[in-house]
């Protein structure tokens, strides 16, 4: 097994859409730190040793290989859209179905995100 490192990348999660027209990007990668976009503006930061744990963690539900790449509500109006990456796949929803192993995923990687 390769040793994790900064051009590791686990996920990446962008955030798009809502009535704001947001793009944010938040990447965590295999060392350990977290790379934010957002408007133009990138920040690193380092995660704690217990929250990459929880991260890779959330990363290794079993649940997740079940989500549908693909769940958006077309009817909805500003919604905002979350694309993950993460083990070799992608994976867009506006969050409108019942997913609990992605929103806890989603609600851990946004802590990150400038504004919450």
């Amino acid at each position: 097994m390769p040793v994790p490192g900064p051009e590791q990348k686990l996920v990446t999660m962008t955030v798009s859409g809502g009535f704001a027209g947001v793009a944010q990007r938040v990447v965590l990668r295999g060392d350990g730190t977290v790379v934010t976009t957002d408007r133009g503006r990138t920040a690193v930061r380092r995660t704690g040793a217990a929250q990459f744990g929880k991260l890779r963690t959330l990363l290794g539900d079993p649940a997740l290989a079940d989500v549908p790449a693909f769940t958006i509500d077309r009817g909805a109006a500003d919604q905002f859209q979350y694309a993950l990456q993460y083990g070799g796949r992608t994976v867009v929803t506006d969050r409108s179905a019942d997913e609990p192993a992605l929103d806890r995923l989603i609600d851990a990687l946004s802590a990150w995100l400038p504004g919450h």
